[in-house]
């Protein structure tokens, strides 16, 4: 029987809540068991939410079509579970039908190169797909968008305050240990509930972009109507700094360039569509204030873990060339189909180059693109950046009027951020990072196909 409206949609809300608010302290999934368990935790959302049978019919305009055609990329990567002829495989990707008959020949062969890999990996992607469908239906009101991104914003700072308290107590309070290899102290940088810092550093910017995004509408909302000192404004206030904090002692100089280009991104979007701002920002009170902001910022930063590392190693590279090169051989045997979705950590010793190693560090291409390119190849990355992109599209090409101006904004930062990171990291080996991604972007989406102008922004 049915469950009512009034009982799927709340139930599938909390159920989702729940699981967000336990995923980072699972070490934000790095585990295959961490990362189905979340899974399962979406699914079982979405399948809740699927009770009511208007939840498909209900979803933002335009909102099926891009679930279609993240729907086709999920069929995409099904393939590489499926029995395939031999003499097919051995045509459509020739090094991978080498890799099959090195360990057996048979009739039959599967175009991932390791199975239980790319199983794990589908369950992963098709709860990122369920992220899609769950902001869109349970969070469809400005009021709920606010909460729910606040939600997410207090559920890392809960973590920013556990990672501020083993920081200074020397990991007094610690309750989620490393994943070995990873055991640095914690005086060293602080890595959250994560293993790996620059990881945690990620969270922390995504959650600083929401923060920021929610205090600013507070502000406004409250100018218009009374006092700017509100316990609201207090408190999300305190949980910026808090973040900042945070983030400034993660030592990970990566998600702080980021950041800052994400801002600056950002404020250039926010600049060209409102020129009027450009003079307002020239008046001296607001360029003593930005002054002032500014001398503050650096105040903090040179007392932070990230400004000694920027002294210590500058902007060196740890090993990240020889890790792209690495990754540019896989994709140049594998160009169409890849590897197979998740596959890299098991193919890579076969290229890389002695230098490297056996660390963990060196079982990542730290360069979250070139790795899409080496497990699903040219056709797979291509079916991912349509509906990729057209989310993209719409995040930057639409603007609101009225109090979530400020949550759109962040969620463009918290995007930009979040692109470049992947650009010399690895933002893939926590499922987290790419729950965090299409949240902020499902957020945009909802934001900008029912509160936008009739006309695009640019």
């Amino acid at each position: 029987m049915p469950l009512s409206n009034n009982i799927a949609l709340p139930l599938a809300r909390a159920i989702m809540l729940c699981t967000l608010v336990v995923l980072p302290w699972l070490h934000g999934a790095e585990l295959f068991w961490e990362q189905l368990f979340v899974a399962a935790g979406l699914f079982t959302a979405l399948v809740v939410m699927l009770w009511d049978k208007h939840a498909l019919a209900r979803l933002p305009t335009g909102s099926l079509l891009i679930t279609g055609l993240f729907g086709i990329w999920l069929l995409h990567t099904v393939l590489y579970l499926v029995p395939l002829p031999s003499s097919l495989i051995a045509w459509i990707s020739p090094n991978t039908y080498q890799w099959l008959s090195s360990v057996e020949v048979a009739d039959y062969g599967y175009l991932s190169l390791y199975r239980q890999a790319s199983v794990i990996e589908l369950f992963k992607f098709s709860g990122l797909v369920a992220i899609f469908l769950l902001v869109g239906r349970l969070f469809t009101t400005r009021r709920q968008l606010r909460w729910f991104s606040a939600v997410v914003v207090a559920s890392g700072a809960l973590t920013a305050v556990y990672s501020l308290l083993n920081f200074t107590s020397g990991g007094a309070f610690e309750l989620v240990s490393a994943i070995p290899p990873w055991n640095l102290s914690w005086h060293e940088g602080i890595r959250g509930t994560f293993s790996y810092k620059n990881q945690y550093a990620m969270y922390m910017v995504i959650c600083i972009a929401l923060c920021a995004g929610l205090l600013t509408d507070e502000l406004i909302k409250r100018r218009q109507r009374t006092a700017l000192v509100t316990p609201v404004t207090c408190g999300l206030s305190l949980l910026l700094l808090i973040l900042l904090a945070t983030l400034m002692n993660t030592s990970s100089r990566g998600a702080l360039v980021s950041l800052l280009v994400g801002c600056a991104v950002a404020a250039a979007f926010f600049i060209s569509r409102n020129r009027y701002l450009a003079g307002y920002m020239m008046q001296p009170k607001v360029l003593g204030s930005m002054a002032a902001a500014a001398v503050l910022l650096i105040t903090l930063f040179m007392q932070s873990s990230i400004y000694e590392r920027f002294t210590d190693e500058k902007m060196q590279d740890n090993g990240r060339t020889l890790l792209r090169n690495t990754v540019i051989q896989v994709i140049e045997d594998y160009p169409v189909f890849g590897t197979g979705p998740g596959t890299y950590p098991f193919v890579q010793h076969n290229y890389k180059p002695l230098e490297l190693g056996n660390t963990q560090m060196s079982k990542r291409a730290h360069n979250d693109y070139l790795e899409t390119l080496a497990t699903q190849g040219a056709l797979g990355f291509a079916l991912l950046m349509i509906p990729l992109g057209l989310l993209l599209i719409r995040l930057f090409r639409y603007s609101l009027h009225g109090n979530t101006t400020g949550l759109l904004i962040g969620c463009q930062v918290a995007t930009v951020a979040y692109l470049v990171q992947a650009l010399f990291d690895v933002n893939i080996g926590v499922y987290l990072l790419p729950v965090h991604l299409l949240i902020v972007l499902s957020i945009g989406w909802v934001l900008t196909t029912r509160f936008t102008r009739d006309k695009p922004a640019l």
